[in-house]
């Protein structure tokens, strides 16, 4: 009886297609507009996760305020400061930075595995030198591409030798950033208005010279294991993390720092992580409100057309309860016909909603937004809808269970 009553129900959407599309397109543009701002909530969100690095959103630099030439980390607080923010950060490395003798410029950079992450780098030749080759002390080094370009002026370096001071070393690899350009110690690029202005007081009034971490930024870089020159200790180590939480864990790495005797430097994107975190926390307050309008409104749409359905449809249902159709199979029949028209529209709303916002991306013109496919929000909104479609369905199945059958076919 009940397989019949369905399939009777079904049968009756294909009868009325015009009904049937009016409702259905409600349906999908409901849907559309409940799967446009996640779509495009999410996509900007990996989008500014991967350019993160590249504005230097997600970069902490440290260095200390010498008062003594002598002072510095050392490699043991690299590994306490690992320990404490383990769960709070994503990289953290330290660099013991000097100079090579002769060769003015070329900075030589002791540190160990976690470089390759921490300075957001890519190896585009060869390879980072291994846990084992750190260990061991073994005589390699990895070149900044600027200078590897420098040196061996277009030849492939790798298994070349290098000659860094007293240090005959093995050329493995060539990395570079994974920038478009180079960042200065704020973690802004060359042509970020804010870089220009440090850049502007630096030549004029000899402001914010950073030592180790400038020349860590220079892009013409020695890096070799940690262990070659064991009594170098680290000046600077950089971190990367959650660009939503930089600024508290600069707060809680300088109070650290301090009750640690030190006197920490400590330089970030100040603006950026605000106006990130600000930024994102209106999206997804704004694609909470967006969703639930659309669940509102997409509600009141179903439930309307099909109480009009009931309207037009009454002669039916009139002849339906007099062949012998009970008051609860008529009921059942507009249930599962709202909920199959709200289940359809669902499922075709999801890839007009993605294609919304694939269309509002490509009319970005700065490039600032993307767009991903929600999967755990086109679900939910599908399933939403349809349970919508089942529960907006009891209005006009009340409706029309309450027919008179005789009054309506009397007036017919």
């Amino acid at each position: 009886m009940i397989r019949t009553l369905i399939l009777t129900a079904l049968r009756q959407i294909f009868r009325q297609p015009f009904r049937t599309l009016l409702v259905l397109q409600g349906v999908i543009w409901g849907t559309a507009l409940g799967i446009f701002p996640p779509a495009l909530i999410q996509g900007s969100f990996k989008k500014a996760e991967r350019d993160a690095t590249t504005t230097g959103i997600d970069r902490i630099l440290v260095t200390l305020e010498r008062r003594n030439s002598n002072e510095s980390y050392t490699w043991k607080d690299i590994e306490w400061l690992r320990n404490t923010y383990g769960k709070d950060i994503r990289h953290i490395a330290g660099y013991g930075v000097g100079t090579i003798a002769d060769q003015s410029g070329y900075s030589l950079i002791t540190t160990d595995t976690n470089a390759i992450s921490s300075r957001a780098l890519q190896m585009i030749r060869g390879r980072f030198f291994s846990n084992a080759e750190l260990v061991a002390g073994a005589s390699v080094c990895v070149l900044d591409q600027k200078l590897a370009d420098r040196l061996f002026e277009g030849r492939n370096p790798i298994g070349q030798s290098y000659q860094a001071g007293v240090l005959d070393l093995e050329v493995i690899g060539v990395a570079a950033s994974a920038g478009e350009a180079d960042l200065d110690e704020f973690g802004y690029d060359n042509t970020h208005m804010m870089s220009r202005f440090i850049k502007g007081l630096q030549r004029n009034i000899g402001a914010l010279q950073s030592g180790p971490a400038k020349q860590l930024s220079g892009g013409e870089n020695v890096m070799i294991p940690r262990s070659l020159i064991p009594e170098l200790n680290p000046s600077v180590f950089e971190i990367r993390a959650d660009p939503k939480r930089i600024l508290d864990l600069r707060d809680r790495l300088r109070s650290d720092l301090i009750a640690a005797g030190y006197q920490p430097v400590i330089y970030t994107n100040a603006i950026l992580p605000f106006l990130y975190r600000q930024t994102l926390d209106t999206f997804v307050e704004l694609n909470r409100v967006v969703f639930l309008l659309c669940v509102v409104v997409g509600t009141c749409v179903v439930c309307v057309l099909m109480v009009l359905s009931v309207v037009e449809r009454q002669r039916e249902i009139a002849i339906r309860r007099v062949e012998g159709a009970r008051r609860w199979h008529i009921g059942l029949q507009f249930v599962v016909e709202t909920g199959t028209i709200c289940g359809v529209g669902g499922i075709l709303g999801v890839p007009l909603g993605i294609a919304l916002a694939a269309f509002r991306v490509w009319l970005e013109p700065l490039g600032a937004v993307a767009w991903a496919f929600p999967p755990i929000e086109s679900v939910v909104m599908v399933l939403l809808v349809t349970l919508i479609g089942l529960v907006g369905g009891l209005l006009p199945a009340w409706r029309a269970i309450q027919l008179d059958p005789v009054e309506v076919l009397r007036y017919e």
